[in-house]
This record gives structure tokens, sequence and C-alpha cells, in this order.
């Protein structure tokens, strides 16, 4: 095993050891095992997605080799209770196979995590990410706890966990959105599908005159499609919020979802309080679970921004809308 990794071994069984009763609860069995920026290696994470581990590399500089690989895969097999399979993800690999992933050991990653009881398909080659946010587990039990007889519009979806949760969670309806078809592979027959343009999208719901009594708000860190059709997470998070807000119904919720790893939690709220007024109000802040970070604060000094008052640059934050016409 290379220096870097021969170093922070102990470090990792550490961090198992940290998480054994995560491992013991059958009602979830996704979460991060170690989160190396936190945990002392910042070029590895390593999760738990039911009987496959997946290794993360996210180092430009350093790459290991094939003796290094499996040493962690065997150290993962060893340690990782109900372990099968191991699967490594390679951030700046030069071809797409190994940014999704090759698996060292087993015949195949999982198809199906649990989580808070409720199971969800996975494909956890599908992208260079695992298409299951796991830092998005509270949102996922907060919409479990909150959806019951609600309308959930669901922007951004990509794989559509959050919807998937929603509906799990008692929804009267779900509807779901996103540019990629392929993303939204798992259907259900009880919830709606729009594929496409989140602006198109949004300004044909807007002209139907439909509303929603949760609103999930979940984009990319950036993406331009034009002057008008434009997403910058760090800079302008009010401007996709203001597209969005006609679609609220009275007393409705915005679930505000912003990842951008350079804004300071304290700038996004500045940015969200010039919304506020009558019609619009900030609420409950949404954190990231404990073990993701490695059950000890994040280390804000190593931080491009200070994330506070959220626990993480993954910051999830409850709008309030009223609506004077007071459709509901």
């Amino acid at each position: 095993m290379n220096e870097i990794l021969f170093s922070k071994q102990s470090l990792i069984m550490e961090a198992f050891q940290k998480r054994e009763a995560l491992s013991a609860d059958p009602e979830t069995t996704a979460y991060r095992m170690f989160n190396g920026f936190c945990e002392g290696c910042k070029e590895l994470s390593i999760d738990r997605y039911s009987e496959t581990a997946v290794i993360q590399w996210m180092s430009r500089r350093i790459q290991p080799d094939e003796a290094d690989k499996q040493q962690l895969s065997a150290l993962c097999l060893e340690i990782i209770p109900g372990i099968n399979s191991v699967l490594f993800k390679n951030r700046y690999a030069v071809n797409d196979t190994e940014k999704k992933g090759v698996l060292l050991s087993g015949e195949k990653a999982a198809e199906v995590i649990s989580e808070w009881g409720v199971s969800y398909p996975v494909n956890l080659q599908l992208n260079k990410d695992c298409g299951f946010y796991l830092d998005s587990a509270l949102l996922r039990k907060w919409l479990l706890e909150h959806s019951a007889g609600k309308r959930v519009l669901n922007t951004f979806a990509y794989t559509g966990s959050l919807g998937n949760a929603s509906e799990a969670g008692g929804a009267l309806s779900v509807t779901q959105t996103d540019l990629n078809k392929n993303y939204l592979t798992t259907r259900h027959s009880t919830q709606e599908y729009i594929i496409g343009d989140f602006f198109h999208a949004a300004a044909s719901l807007r002209r139907s005159g439909r509303l929603f009594d949760i609103i999930l708000l979940d984009p990319p860190f950036f993406a331009n499609a034009g002057r008008s059709a434009r997403v910058d997470q760090a800079r302008n998070a009010a401007a996709l919020i203001n597209k969005i807000r006609p679609l609220a119904a009275h007393k409705g919720k915005i679930i505000v979802i912003n990842n951008a790893l350079f804004l300071a939690g304290r700038d996004f709220l500045d940015q969200l309080q010039t919304l506020c007024g009558e019609c619009l109000s900030i609420g409950e802040i949404i954190p990231v679970p404990e073990s993701f970070c490695g059950f000890t604060p994040m280390d804000r000094q190593t931080l491009p921004a200070d994330p506070a008052p959220f626990n993480h640059p993954t910051k999830i934050i409850v709008l309030n809308i009223f609506r004077k016409d007071q459709r509901a």
C-alpha cells in the first residue's frame, strides 16, 4: 500500500469502528463509512450501499496502483459487516468506465438499499457519483414525516430519491422533473415524470395553474443555457427560487439544497433574506448526518468557505410560502 494509504489505514479502521452501530441497523443500509476530508485522508471516501462498499478516490495528483486498490478492498471486506462486493471509483481517471466504477471484488454491485425502513433502487455505476446522495439522508427522513397528503414537485430530480421518499411518506402526488431521461430509470406508476429543461418545465407548470405543497429545488452547482436559463448556486441562489415560487401553494414549503463549496453559509442566508417578506420566510435548517461528517464538526479552516450555521457545505433549508390569494 502506498505511503499515504499505509499511514492512514488506522484512521480508516477507527472510522469503521465509530459506525458499528449503523451496521447493526437493518432499516438503514447506506451511509458514509469514511469521510477522508474530515477524518484524515482527503483523497479518499468509503461508502456502504447495502452489500457493496464503494471506494471513491478523489486525488488528481496521486493515483493508487492495483495493489493499493486490493488492499483497500480487502480492508472493507474484512471490517464492514455484510459486504460481499467492492466498487472502486476514480474521480480523475482517464476513461469513463473507471470514473463510473470498476468492481474489485464480487460479481455485481448492490441494486437496492434501505434507508429509514424504505427501499430504494440504486445504480451505483450510472455516473461518476453513486446516484443516491448520502448527505441528503435527513432530508429524506423529513419528507417521510411531512409528505402525507401533499402534492410534491421534485425539480432537478436526477435519480428521483427525494420524490420516492415523498411517495413513501404518503404524498398525494409526486411530480419528478429532470433534463436527462436516462437518470429517472426507475418509474413508479403513481408518479408523474416531466423530462426536459427546468426553465421550460417550470414555465409550463405555471401556465397550467398547478400548485404544489412541497417543492424540492436541488440544482447542480452551475449550468449555463443562456442568460435567462442560468444556474449559479454560488452567486445567485435566489434566482431559481423566484422561478419556482409561483408554483407553491399557500402555506407550502420550498426546500432548497445548495452544495456550492465556495459559498459561505451566512452569504447563502443573506441571499435568501433578500426574498423574505410577508410571502416568504426562512424556516428550519436540515443538517447533514453526523456520520457523513465523521461525527465531528468540519474543520472550517480547511474549507474554501465556512458553512455555518449549516454543518456541511451541502446546505439544506426550508422556506415557508404564503400566498396573497391563499390558493391551496
